[in-house]
């Protein structure tokens, strides 16, 4: 990880898990309890929530920042670039400011016609994205996920960029 920051921790290798998912399965869930139930993050003074209704024994959140959606099955299976990257996201979102990070703004439309405003955080050089939403008392995590195809990349840096030229000058 020649482009990591000083901050940001290792992935994990499932590879280190000779090829045992539950003990794999197991840590992964681990980083997350504590990132995100035990230490609280903030994201610029906003405390993070999280979606936490359980399925599968685990909360949602876990499975959208470890796990994408297979549109053969229609299921959500566990997604190794995701989950071995599980401990960057806490990091990422506290060191928002760090130069290695862009971080902007966008509009969902949501259910209902409701706009929700997402916050990006990305660590280009290691091709990893974390979402978060923006609520009127909260930040909540969405997701996050290795940026891995050229299509996706292409994208965020247009959307990155078109929102950086709309900001006003300090």
């Amino acid at each position: 990880m020649s482009n990591a920051p000083e901050w940001l921790p290792a992935a994990l290798r499932y590879t280190d898990f000779d090829g045992d998912y539950d003990r794999f399965l197991a840590v992964v869930y681990e980083v997350f309890e504590r990132d995100f139930k035990q230490s609280k993050p903030h994201y610029r003074n906003h405390p993070i929530s999280y979606d936490s209704r359980m399925e599968d024994g685990k909360e949602a959140a876990f499975w959208h920042i470890t796990s994408s959606f297979d549109p053969s099955t229609g299921n959500r299976g566990l997604d190794l670039r995701r989950a071995e990257r599980i401990p960057w996201p806490k990091p990422m979102i506290e060191n928002c400011t760090d130069k290695a990070i862009s971080v902007w703004r966008n509009q969902r439309i949501r259910e209902k016609g409701a706009k929700q405003t997402r916050i990006l955080i990305w660590l280009e050089g290691l091709d990893y994205l974390v979402v978060l939403a923006e609520m009127r008392r909260l930040t909540v995590l969405v997701t996050a996920y290795y940026t891995e195809s050229n299509h996706q990349r292409r994208k965020l840096r247009k959307e990155r960029d078109e929102y950086y030229g709309m900001q006003k000058p300090p």
